[in-house]
């Protein structure tokens, strides 16, 4: 098992996915979209992210995303906090 120097005791730490960056195009050029957590929404189903409210971001357009979105994106990168 891999231990890291962040968290003493390793199976006690957990994770929260906070942001996902999709790619789409070549290593040379493409674009780039970000799916980013937000605030608390007020009824959700997915477990996890029951309470939480997701944002599409593409440049200068924002928008409400579902978690499925979410979940369905190719991730590039992603981003999480620890609880």
């Amino acid at each position: 098992m891999l231990k890291t120097r962040r968290c003493k005791d390793a199976d006690s730490c957990i994770y929260s996915l906070v942001g996902v960056v999709e790619h789409s195009g070549t290593m040379r050029g493409g674009h780039y979209i970000a799916y980013v957590r937000g605030g608390e929404k007020g009824n959700g189903t997915d477990i996890e992210h029951a309470n939480s409210q997701w944002y599409y971001a593409s440049d200068q357009h924002v928008r409400q995303a579902s978690i499925e979105e979410v979940l369905r994106s190719e991730a590039y990168i992603l981003f999480y906090e620890k609880k």
